[in-house]
């Protein structure tokens, strides 16, 4: 009986053990809270403008995105109403082009004082400033007096992205495209890591998306007749074309870019054509390198919401597998790798390692993830009130580690 008693006793303990919050995600959420008060004090000004050192004080779209986004994940509603009155009322053009989109840099300008730098919209920043307002409705917030509703603004974003930066192809494909700035007609500029085609199901299943026909666009394969441009502002089936042109696109370029054999990279940039071909971009890089790091992510973001199956498949085929080797034999990743797998620099990143991570968690394989998480932290300081990854004034990597290890936390939700 005492042995059995002795049995018993073991097995519980294992089992409370085994209950015990995971010890790297412990630290992990440590971080997190601390990094994202650090950020806020050293990074967000008092009126929510994102300083960004690079940029001489200056800021961009994706700046304000990212910590709109993190303001979300962080659950500070406090800090997204700040950033969001200064988002919305220095950065969008719906004053001065009539548009909801955002100028995508503003500074100090020529005679001292400061404002818009370059007009012009970047996607990317676009995208995320919308899902993160669509989240941010989700929780049930409610913007700062006098500035719109978050899910009205949303959806005139969404609705402006669609006009000015998606095109439709020759043979009825959408294609997202890097701004309002675009080519006239193909070959197009394509920087795939702005593709978030976890944000475009959020955008085709919310309220008002669907222009006057009302109902949820579905997402998934579609297979509808082509769009005409004076469609992309009220067809109820544009998000879920866009997602299911993007997949395509994915596709082909996981297999290789113009005669050079894919490893499960993607280029920072390429050049479309009217066939929907994929070609490397007269002048723009091809690198693997601190653009296209960013897509694992947005793609994890669908396999993990959505259970999207092809944004698993992309990440899982290739993508990890040449990850994983080359942490096996090397034990390290680099910052960059040429499109063919190729180092191309001799040093790390955070920023790399929170892509594989995300990529690691899609696919399922939990241990890699777990180390990706750990060797994020390895870039992890705190120095007085200072907590940052890699360097206190890093802009870049100091956003993409905190969305990396968020992911691994499981604060990355769409509610």
């Amino acid at each position: 009986m005492r042995k059995i008693h002795l049995l018993l006793l073991v097995l519980l303990s294992w089992l409370c053990l085994a209950c015990q919050l995971d010890p790297t995600k412990a630290r992990v959420e440590r971080a997190l809270t601390a990094s994202w008060q650090s950020y806020c004090r050293h990074f967000i000004n008092r009126d929510g403008q994102v300083i960004i050192p690079e940029e001489g004080g200056g800021t961009i779209s994706e700046a304000q995105a990212y910590a709109l986004l993190r303001a979300v994940w962080a659950n500070d509603a406090t800090v997204f109403n700040r950033v969001y009155s200064f988002t919305y009322e220095k950065l969008s053009r719906v004053r001065t082009h009539g548009d909801s989109l955002l100028a995508w840099r503003w500074g100090r300008l020529p005679g001292g004082s400061w404002g818009v730098l370059d007009a012009n919209s970047a996607t990317d920043g676009d995208l995320d400033y919308a899902l993160a307002l669509v989240l941010a409705h989700r929780l049930g917030w409610r913007a700062p007096p006098g500035l719109p509703d978050y899910r009205e603004e949303a959806h005139r974003v969404q609705t402006d992205i669609l006009a000015k930066e998606v095109v439709v192809l020759p043979g009825g494909d959408l294609l997202l495209t890097p701004g309002n700035w675009h080519e006239l007609k193909p070959p197009y500029l394509v920087n795939p890591s702005y593709f978030s085609p976890a944000a475009y199901r959020l955008f085709a299943s919310s309220p008002g998306a669907t222009g006057s026909q009302g109902g949820t666009a579905p997402v998934g394969a579609v297979r509808e007749p082509p769009l005409r441009d004076s469609e992309l502002t009220n067809n109820p089936s544009r998000w879920s074309r866009l997602h299911h042109s993007t997949y395509k696109l994915l596709g082909q370029l996981a297999q290789g870019l113009e005669g050079q054999t894919g490893v499960g990279l993607f280029p920072d940039w390429c050049r479309v054509d009217a066939a929907g071909r994929a070609a490397p971009a007269p002048g723009k890089d091809t690198r693997f390198g601190w653009e296209a790091v960013r897509l694992p992510y947005r793609l994890a973001l669908d396999g993990l919401w959505f259970q999207e199956p092809r944004a698993v498949q992309i990440l899982a085929d290739k993508f990890l597998p040449w990850f994983k080797s080359q942490w096996q034999t090397r034990g390290r990743l680099l910052a960059v790798y040429n499109f063919d797998g190729s180092p191309a620099v001799d040093y790390e990143s955070p920023v790399l390692y929170a892509g594989v991570l995300a990529g690691a968690l899609a696919a399922g394989d939990r241990e890699f993830a777990r180390q990706m998480a750990l060797k994020i932290l390895s870039f992890y300081h705190e120095d007085g009130d200072r907590a940052y990854f890699e360097a206190p004034g890093h802009y870049y990597a100091n956003n993409w580690a905190w969305l990396g290890l968020a992911l691994y936390a499981g604060w990355v939700k769409h509610f």
